[in-house]
């Protein structure tokens, strides 16, 4: 058994997503909460009184949340038009920074997060927490064996209607505050394919759409699909939907010179007895429900991280790429034709 302290851990936000970050922190070794943030100090107390924070001092004031003896990781679990200032604050106070997605709605907000946790020196995690499914794990195990070979293609796809059953869609329907079907949603599906695919994408063709009557009443294009060109020729393709009807769908394609993967089926000129597809055994990212999202692998990779002194994987640097595509298909989509794709300083 460690001897090792506690991290305090501070919740900044009291809403459906800091209630299952608070879920999943109770099951990881090592990590304590401290103190809970929200705009109102009366929903902080309550907030801490239904979860059961013995250890948490309520605030209602950032900097002084920040302030808190022993503070020494913020989550921060707000509207996404809030993440960059508050990032900002976080590591100007020398605190490592859990980021829910997206991390910013424009290149200038993202340009300056990166420069504030970098001129600070603290870890960032950003939430891609479907890296940690049992599906992804395995789909990277298979990749790292070589059984597709040379990888040339990859798709991945994001279906899941956010109308008034879902929490945040009242405020998410906002362009000032959803930002973009792919901001909001779709940058999951980017992010598993960057994390499959292993490199970057330099350019960016799209076309997005709303159904004729509008009925979920979104101020953006909730439909959208892109194509990707990556920096060593190959391509891709990500399509997003958060105005359809129908269960949450969240496909892969993947195609090499010796295999292909389809979801959670695989097969490879390797294994010269399998004659047709072969199931990947492991839990799926079948649910756009927070709850059943597996945080708990992320927050233990990013204690251990903050330990070991090691980059997390999904960083602020790093998932900074995913944000550059979502602006590049937004720019590419209203321009009618191809872009490049910006590279944020310092990442």
């Amino acid at each position: 058994m460690s001897n090792r302290k506690p991290l305090g851990i501070g919740i900044v936000g009291t809403g459906w997503v800091a209630g299952a970050h608070v879920d999943n922190l109770r099951r990881v070794a090592g990590a304590e909460i401290v103190a809970v943030c929200s705009r109102q100090e009366e929903r902080a107390k309550e907030f801490i009184a239904q979860r059961q924070l013995p250890h948490a001092a309520p605030y209602a004031d950032l900097k002084r949340f920040l302030s808190h003896a022993g503070l020494e990781v913020v989550v921060l679990a707000t509207p996404h038009v809030n993440h960059p200032a508050e990032t900002i604050a976080a590591a100007k106070a020398g605190k490592h920074v859990v980021i829910e997605k997206p991390v910013a709605l424009d290149p200038a907000s993202l340009r300056r997060m990166v420069a504030a946790v970098n001129a600070a020196g603290v870890k960032t995690s950003v939430c891609f927490e479907l890296r940690w499914i049992g599906l992804f794990k395995n789909i990277k195990a298979l990749l790292a064996q070589g059984l597709l070979g040379n990888v040339f293609y990859g798709e991945v796809g994001y279906n899941h209607g956010c109308g008034p059953w879902y929490r945040q869609w009242e405020w998410n329907v906002k362009k000032e505050l959803g930002g973009s079907a792919e901001l909001t949603a779709g940058c999951h599906a980017i992010d598993a394919l960057l994390w499959f695919m292993g490199r970057r994408v330099v350019e960016v063709a799209a076309m997005r759409s709303t159904s004729p009557k509008n009925p979920l009443k979104y101020e953006y294009p909730p439909n959208s699909t892109a194509l990707f060109r990556f920096e060593d020729g190959s391509t891709g393709k990500v399509h997003t939907s958060i105005e359809c009807r129908g269960p949450y769908h969240f496909p892969i394609l993947l195609q090499g010179d010796k295999g292909s993967i389809h979801y959670d089926k695989v097969f490879t000129l390797d294994w010269p007895g399998q004659q047709g597809w072969t199931t990947i055994p492991a839990d799926l990212p079948d649910s756009g429900k927070v709850e059943h999202h597996p945080y708990q692998g992320q927050f233990e990779d990013f204690v251990a991280c903050i330990r070991e002194n090691r980059r997390p994987h999904n960083d602020l640097n790093h998932c900074a790429h995913v944000h550059e595509i979502c602006f590049a298909i937004e720019e590419a989509a209203k321009l009618g034709r191809t872009v490049k794709v910006r590279k944020t300083p310092g990442t």
